[in-house]
């Protein structure tokens, strides 16, 4: 009996070794092949090959993804200190190129912009990476640049996404709001030591009212009946020569991030706090989301009017941005809420033709609802939020980013004023594109000859 006992244990012990050993070892299953998105590139349907839509490119002063649908940048990050954009490179030594990893069919190329009527726009300006001549260099990729409207004519203008006095005569973006626009956010470095930048391109639709039949029979009765009163529409241009068409952007938009925690700081402390800022409070971060036409703007619309709340921004764009610090919902709802407040002040000071142009014009980006509380308090300077700094009585108090979450709205530092439109001729240098007087915003006139930046 006892050895009964004995060899049955034994059997069970050798029977679970067994089991153990074709499990561990005979069955043990490989480790999958898990490629960009958790794609897994075993599953069968792949066999052949993972279909490629885009492709992410590193250079020295940014990252880009590059679209080739639309041969445009989805979107390009760069960080920005004091030092990256206070060096000796030249932008006079510097070419437009084709970036060499993109595949040919699917990139733009220099002649698509030759005669064209659009500027060979940077998403990082070359001005915000001066420290090497190689990392200026490298913001002429192609990857880095969109086709960006220049100098309108002196006369209004029509576009497909934008009709108003806001943009009129002989005014512009690339070279000139837009320009600006780069100089108020390299600026930044005065408060904040690292400043991080997301910049990309948008197609927004409109939306437009159907007549009486199409919205259900006799004039008004579409809405009462249920059938749709209006639709959505997406025009836009395109350059270059077909298949290989690139895609004309109707919108851009910038979220910056001015981050107070890093070792870069010291630096930023020593930097004159130009344009009346007010300083960010150490350890704190200030967030600001814009979306801007790419349409020529008056230069006296107030940057607040382009304000953005994140959350809506990043539905449009199919985008999240800075999610290991805006995934949190507190400080997120915090910056929107104060995102709100700045956007309904900018579009407190258009005219009322103006501000019924841009809501249109901006209708997939719709204005904060009137029932949001947003907390409205004089700010420090006690000054105005107009765009060329300005005095504006009329204009409603600054609002200030409710406290305890750690983030700030970007326009505390200096009521989202810009700096004036001479500002490259006071030798404060160009907004970062070049080409043409304005001195910045992203390439020079596409109907040169050549691809050097002037």
């Amino acid at each position: 009996m006892r050895n009964l006992v004995f060899g049955f244990g034994a059997g069970v012990a050798v029977g679970a070794g067994g089991c153990y050993l074709y499990l561990s070892v005979v069955q043990k299953p490989e480790p999958r092949r898990v490629g960009r998105g958790g794609v897994e590139l075993d599953h069968p349907a792949l066999k052949h090959g993972v279909p490629e839509t885009d492709i992410i490119r590193v250079y020295d002063g940014y990252v880009a993804a590059y679209d080739y649908r639309t041969r445009n940048p989805k979107w390009v990050a760069e960080h920005i200190t004091p030092a990256s954009w206070s060096g000796e490179a030249n932008r006079e030594r510097s070419e437009f190129f084709p970036d060499p990893e993109v595949d040919p069919r699917f990139g733009a190329k220099l002649s698509d912009f030759r005669g064209s009527g659009y500027d060979r726009g940077h998403m990082a300006p070359a001005a915000n990476h001066k420290d090497s001549q190689k990392a200026m260099d490298q913001t002429f990729s192609l990857v880095n640049i969109s086709p960006q409207c220049r100098n309108a004519p002196a006369t209004f203008i029509t576009t497909p996404h934008v009709t108003s006095p806001l943009t009129q005569a002989g005014k512009g973006f690339n070279r000139d709001y837009w320009a600006r626009f780069e100089r108020f956010v390299k600026e930044l470095t005065d408060v904040a030591g690292d400043v991080y930048v997301i910049t990309g391109p948008l197609w927004l639709p409109t939306q437009q009212q159907l007549e009486g039949a199409a919205a259900g029979g006799a004039a008004g009765s579409g809405a009462a009946n249920g059938a749709p009163t209006s639709k959505w529409t997406l025009t836009h241009d395109w350059i270059g020569k077909p298949p290989g068409l690139v895609a004309v952007p109707t919108h851009y938009y910038k979220v910056v991030l001015a981050d107070t925690r890093g070792d870069n700081n010291s630096a930023a402390g020593k930097q004159p706090l130009r344009g009346n800022k007010q300083p960010l409070p150490r350890g704190t971060v200030g967030v600001g989301a814009f979306v801007m036409p790419n349409a020529p703007i008056d230069p006296r619309t107030p940057l607040a009017a382009y304000v953005v709340p994140l959350e809506d921004l990043e539905q449009v764009a199919g985008t999240s941005f800075f999610p290991a610090l805006l995934g949190d919902s507190r400080r997120r709802e915090a910056a929107d809420v104060a995102a709100a407040g700045w956007r309904a002040a900018g579009m407190s000071q258009l005219k009322p033709f103006e501000r019924l142009t841009m809501k249109q014009a901006f209708a997939a980006l719709p204005p904060p609802a009137s029932s949001m509380t947003i907390d409205v308090e004089a700010s420090t300077s006690g000054t105005s939020i107009s765009s060329s700094g300005s005095s504006a009585a009329e204009a409603p108090r600054p609002p200030k980013t409710p406290a305890g979450s750690g983030v700030v709205h970007i326009c505390e530092v200096n009521a989202c004023r810009l700096p004036p439109t001479d500002f490259f001729q006071r030798g404060s240098g160009g907004g970062g594109g070049g080409g043409g007087a304005g001195g910045g915003g992203g390439g020079r006139s596409s109907s040169a000859p050549s691809s050097r930046s002037r």
